[in-house]
């Protein structure tokens, strides 16, 4: 798993801090129980394997949410799942507005609870080695504009304003596998200048790449207009990234 081989420990963080996902990208997930990812908190969760390794009733409402944000599920205070007050029996329960789900209690003492689990699986992401934390939520997305300028296609994609160059252009080899084989520029400020080439270790606003969409949308502009470009030329060396 491609996701997998990002998630080693560097300078005491865990990679998957740095790995960002849109809300299209968690939504494209959203077969409940061959590839159920959720995202909730700012956070992204795959909850296949937990799914597939509790079959049943309190599995159900995980697999119906499926490529769904369930933030509303949890306090954003404490992290766990929410509660209230239960008007006609005075007691405090929890909120589960799709039905009691994995690893919550019961509201009525049983001695069914199964408690083999270290932490619950929305806490996965303070575990050790996490199994269901993928990564996180983008708080921004926006578009970008990728030119070849050796074939003149050009693709528009959705990215995470958080997202390196590096990482755009591992979502841009599903259009062209030899992404890595081209030197990636954009417009100089100046347009008298050379194209200036992309640091790929930096994101675009880091690469000097704003993002105008606001102050143009608030205009009424076209997005041709406000889209930055970038242009991929092509090096000799056809290394399939």
């Amino acid at each position: 798993d491609p996701i997998e081989e990002t998630m080693t420990l560097a300078d005491g963080m865990d990679e998957r801090t740095k790995m960002h996902f849109t809300q299209a990208e968690v939504a494209a997930h959203n077969s409940p129980y061959d590839d159920c990812w959720v995202s909730f908190l700012g956070r992204v969760y795959d909850l296949t394997k937990l799914i597939h390794d509790n079959p049943g009733e309190l599995a159900q409402p995980l697999a119906d949410a499926a490529g769904t944000d369930i933030s509303h599920w949890f306090d954003i205070k404490t992290s766990d799942v929410r509660r209230y007050m239960n008007l006609e029996t005075g007691l405090e329960e929890y909120y589960t507005p799709m039905g009691r789900f994995l690893h919550v209690p019961p509201s009525d003492p049983t001695d069914d609870f199964e408690t083999d689990f270290d932490l619950p699986w929305w806490k996965d992401h303070e575990a050790e080695e996490p199994q269901y934390w993928v990564g996180m939520l983008s708080s921004k997305t926006r578009q970008v504009r990728i030119v070849n300028m050796l074939t003149k296609d050009e693709h528009t994609l959705e990215v995470c304003a958080e997202d390196t160059l590096e990482q755009i252009q591992g979502k841009y080899l599903l259009y062209n596998k030899h992404a890595a084989s081209y030197a990636w520029k954009r417009l100089p400020d100046d347009l008298d200048k050379e194209m200036v080439v992309l640091d790929m270790q930096k994101t675009l606003e880091e690469n000097g790449v704003k993002d105008e969409s606001e102050e143009y949308e608030e205009l009424g502009m076209d997005d041709d207009y406000y889209i930055p470009s970038l242009h991929l030329y092509f090096k000799d060396d056809l290394s399939v990234a």
